[in-house]
């Protein structure tokens, strides 16, 4: 999912300068007793480096939201959707700290994802015929699956486990036991719904040849290091099943690029640069989005 990149942690400095006390650009930001750092210095050390960056998504933020209001709530689910990825809460916060996020920082990027999104889709037109149309070129892609895994490391052993699996033996007791994928075998190596797409080409590829109930053999995959035992608990693959996600990604195929959107939004709204180091951020709304993946 495209989000608007932003530098947070100057962003959010810059944002609050005005609240930093009384006293105009020589109040303290930090006072030392070999001298202080005043808002004015601070504030032009930051424009020395990474100033074009940092001023043109506030603008951009300031922008959308606007021209498109996301609430708290759809903030609040996308969150919890992210948050139930991980197998534990310790692990959801490791990887904010990972990231030099915290969760009002993560949260603040949500929602510029979400806004975007929203102006990179406006005006798409919906109906049914279309969707249908998409699903029966896409279906492959589109097809949901959900399965449980073991990852073992050496062949022998995950003969051994395939033919306790196949023989009938508790699957979710053999993954608990000998499955290497700490993040799956603690739930039986139960990994959810997926999507071709959101696995390694081994294991998808292995999977969608699977009917429900059905156990794999052995799929080796150099990038998982080991060998998958994959076992298919369900599949989506009729319209009316998928027909939100189906929505989701005809949207996401039409949506205009991130440039256009701003490009638009700053022609449209006059915007004005008073600092001269900066005049020419936005000349000719060329202003190019930073954009992550």
């Amino acid at each position: 999912m495209k989000k608007l990149m932003m530098v947070l942690a100057a962003v959010i400095v810059l944002a609050s300068l005005g609240a930093c006390g009384n006293g105009g650009d020589n109040a303290a930001v930090v006072k030392t007793k070999s001298g202080n750092i005043t808002k004015e210095e601070f504030y032009n050390e930051l424009k020395k480096t990474n100033g074009d960056q940092v001023l043109q998504n506030l603008v951009y933020e300031k922008l959308l939201e606007k021209n498109y209001n996301v609430s708290k709530k759809a903030v609040d689910a996308k969150y919890d959707q992210v948050r139930k990825t991980f197998s534990t809460e310790d692990q959801f916060k490791q990887a904010l700290a990972q990231n030099k996020l915290t969760e009002a920082q993560f949260r603040r990027q949500i929602k510029d994802s979400l806004m975007m999104t929203k102006a990179q889709q406006a005006g798409i037109k919906v109906n049914d015929k279309a969707l249908k149309d998409y699903y029966n070129k896409n279906k492959i892609q589109l097809t949901e699956l959900k399965a449980s895994h073991i990852l073992i490391k050496d062949k022998k052993t995950a003969q051994s486990v395939l033919k306790k699996a196949q023989s009938g033996s508790d699957f979710a007791a053999l993954a608990k036991k000998y499955s290497i994928d700490t993040g799956s075998k603690t739930k039986g190596g139960e990994l959810g719904w997926f999507k071709q797409s959101t696995m390694v080409p081994e294991f998808s590829n292995a999977a969608m040849k699977l009917k429900v109930g059905q156990i794999s053999p052995l799929v080796y995959s150099s990038t998982d290091g080991g060998y998958h035992i994959i076992k298919l608990e369900g599949k989506k693959d009729a319209y009316n099943d998928l027909k939100s996600s189906v929505k989701e990604a005809y949207l996401a195929s039409k949506e205009k690029s991130q440039d256009q959107v701003m490009k638009t939004l700053i022609k449209n709204n006059n915007v004005q640069v008073k600092d001269k180091d900066f005049k020419d951020l936005f000349d000719n709304s060329a202003a190019t989005t930073t954009t992550q993946q």
